[in-house]
């Protein structure tokens, strides 16, 4: 796990999630392949800060912080942030899901860190059409590890999907030589 990063701070990526808002119509889903998540088991996330993306940060208002991006089922866990993405302060973490009233949360409070990629790492953000940046929840397209699960886990082909995957391909030729 890297965490050699000064900005690194888990009290702070706990604070910045506790209580955020997860799901849909109080039902909890992955977010790769729509499988819905048990709540009576830790749940794998991913949770990003922008730490350096000119591009987004001039076409968006990106909150500060910590954010949920990903929610991960048994099936689309993983071991690491991979490929890492430059720009962003990646985790890949465990924790418990809260549900009062029907609305279900995060519960940080005894939150496991699985992996963390520090911001200056990694390699260069994946180019995504402007129109996928303005949807809800496009900007998790301009990380490498999220793109990675979502075309393993998507039969939908596409002329930009088959571009992603042979530069993810070239990415662990890279890693591996």
């Amino acid at each position: 796990m890297s965490s050699s990063n000064p900005d690194w701070d888990l009290e702070q990526l706990k604070r910045d999630i506790h209580g955020e808002r997860v799901g849909r119509n109080n039902t909890f889903c992955c977010d790769f392949c729509e499988v819905q998540i048990s709540l009576e088991e830790p749940v794998m996330y991913d949770i990003v800060s922008v730490y350096d993306l000119a591009n987004i940060e001039a076409l968006s208002n990106p909150p500060k912080g910590w954010i949920l991006d990903a929610a991960r089922c048994e099936n689309c866990e993983v071991d690491a942030v991979e490929p890492k993405t430059d720009g962003w302060k990646e985790a890949v973490v465990l924790f418990s899901i809260a549900e009062s009233n029907g609305i279900l949360s995060a519960d940080a409070s005894e939150l496991t860190l699985i992996d963390y990629s520090p911001g200056d790492e990694g390699h260069h953000p994946p180019s995504i059409p402007l129109s996928a940046l303005t949807t809800p929840g496009g900007v998790s397209m301009a990380r490498w590890g999220y793109l990675k699960t979502l075309l393993a886990t998507t039969a939908v082909e596409h002329e930009q999907f088959d571009v992603y995957r042979d530069m993810l391909t070239d990415m662990e030729k890279e890693s591996t030589d």
